[in-house]
């Protein structure tokens, strides 16, 4: 309850109670589909209860003594269990001790196994909004059922009666009682789920809009209102909003009913940020011939203009993969990753990020593309509304040169210098982020030309091949 947490001390105690051990799937459920969602102390202070459960020697334990397992202070500890308990995976009871003062009990739940973690429309939600679409679809992927085709056999499996005869219903009878009792002590609680506060939206008045809108009653499950808080947690939706913006989008007109996994897919497309690029317009070739006569007069080569043709009629991820052969390489999955994601969520065109892969790789020579370096790169470029390769290049080039120029102007400062007691003020310029500390690299014509040369001849082969 949110008004005990002042009430613990490092001194207090508790016990924990789980009622079967940890199984395997349940480990995998927390370690592999919980843990992106709880995070890493949650995580960790889970584990350190079910530690302290196992323990034969102690049914009691001090705050303090869990406090240093983990090296963490009250306040992260505290804000780790809401996060468990938020989750459905610990349950907190607390009493009043006339000797001892307050204590608690922590109960662990079980986890839900990936299957049902998965099938269960809030919790796959939440799991994608924290690892993402590629790391959600590698999950869901790992944990997917296996399947047989079984069209070409028929079943002969043999059924119960068959191999061990009818029951003794006299018997079953007179025993049945027992194994009553019995079965009633195997009883689980039913499976702990999300603690969401459902309360927080007024349900009558949602229903009421959603009637007027034709959506059917029969949705406000209880697991379909957790999804519509969970919603409401994460986006800030009120109850006008979650019916309009919302179920109006995908109910079905005819029965009035919502597919939470419909309404969970328009959730995320609908929160993803994406830039749609305009669909390129075809260019009469002599449009072409003038532009590129146009950037000939104006201090273009003619290895430009080749380089600039080649960024345009090639996808980025066949680009860097012609360079990376050239330099002998190989496209790492980090560098399959970055490209991919500075293609959905950029507004750079693809011929822009090409020219931003040359300059990374080619001009400043680097290895790979390191995705902080590039990332801050294609913001720069992004802010400043680069839409054509020449722009790109000329850019770089001049970014490159002025970085040259400063850095001889520095050195002629420090070197004529008499001492420090004459040094002069110096003013600090304004740069770009990750323009701080560039490499200053001399550009090498013949190198770069062949580089670009080797980089066409790669391309053409391969379209070939196709």
């Amino acid at each position: 309850m949110p008004n005990t947490w002042e009430k613990i001390t490092p001194n207090t105690i508790y016990q924990v109670f789980k009622a079967l051990p940890l199984t395997q799937e349940g480990k995998d459920g927390l370690l592999y589909l919980y843990q992106p969602i709880i995070g890493a102390q949650a995580l960790a202070l889970y584990f350190q209860f079910l530690g302290d459960e196992a323990d034969s020697n102690e049914s009691e334990f001090i705050h303090l003594d869990c406090l240093n397992a983990l090296n963490i202070g009250l306040s992260p500890f505290l804000e780790a269990r809401k996060r468990l308990e938020g989750m459905g995976l610990l349950t907190v009871f607390e009493k009043e001790d006339p000797e001892f003062g307050k204590m608690y009990l922590y109960q662990l739940e079980e986890p839900l196994v990936p299957q049902k973690f998965i099938k269960d429309v809030t919790y796959s939600f939440l799991l994608h909004q924290a690892v993402g679409e590629r790391k959600f679809k590698q999950l869901t992927r790992r944990f997917k059922p296996k399947k047989m085709n079984i069209a070409d056999y028929q079943e002969v499996t043999a059924n119960f009666t068959t191999v061990y005869g009818n029951l003794d219903l006299n018997l079953f009878s007179r025993t049945s009682d027992q194994l009553e009792k019995v079965a009633k002590e195997y009883e689980q609680a039913k499976e702990s789920g999300l603690k969401v506060d459902s309360t927080q939206l007024d349900w009558h008045f949602l229903m009421e809009l959603a009637n007027k809108k034709f959506i059917s009653k029969t949705n406000f499950t209880s697991d379909f209102k957790a999804q519509l808080t969970v919603y409401a947690n994460l986006y800030g939706y009120n109850e006008l909003e979650l019916v309009d913006d919302l179920l109006v989008q995908v109910v079905a007109l005819d029965t009035g009913l919502v597919d939470a996994r419909q309404l969970k897919q328009f959730v995320e497309r609908k929160h993803q940020t994406t830039f749609q690029r305009p669909s390129m317009q075809p260019v009469s070739e002599e449009a072409d011939v003038r532009r590129f006569n146009l950037l000939r007069q104006t201090g273009y080569s003619e290895k430009d203009i080749q380089l600039i043709k080649l960024s345009e009629k090639t996808a980025p991820y066949d680009f860097l993969e012609a360079i990376k052969v050239e330099k002998k390489s190989y496209v790492t999955d980090s560098e399959k990753w970055l490209l991919k994601s500075l293609v959905e969520r950029s507004p750079l065109p693809n011929s822009v990020i090409n020219i931003l892969i040359h300059y990374v790789l080619v001009i400043q020579d680097n290895s790979t593309l390191q995705p902080n370096f590039v990332n801050t790169i294609a913001t720069n470029w992004s802010e400043k509304g680069f839409q054509s390769p020449e722009t790109a290049i000329q850019y770089a080039r001049e970014f490159v040169k002025e970085s040259k120029e400063k850095q001889a102007a520095r050195e002629q400062v420090k070197n004529t210098r008499p001492n420090n007691y004459s040094r002069p003020p110096i003013r600090k310029e304004t740069l770009p982020d990750w323009a701080i500390k560039p490499k200053v690299t001399e550009e090498n014509p013949e190198k770069q030309a062949e580089i670009n040369q080797r980089l066409q001849a790669y391309l053409k082969r391969k379209e070939g091949e196709s």
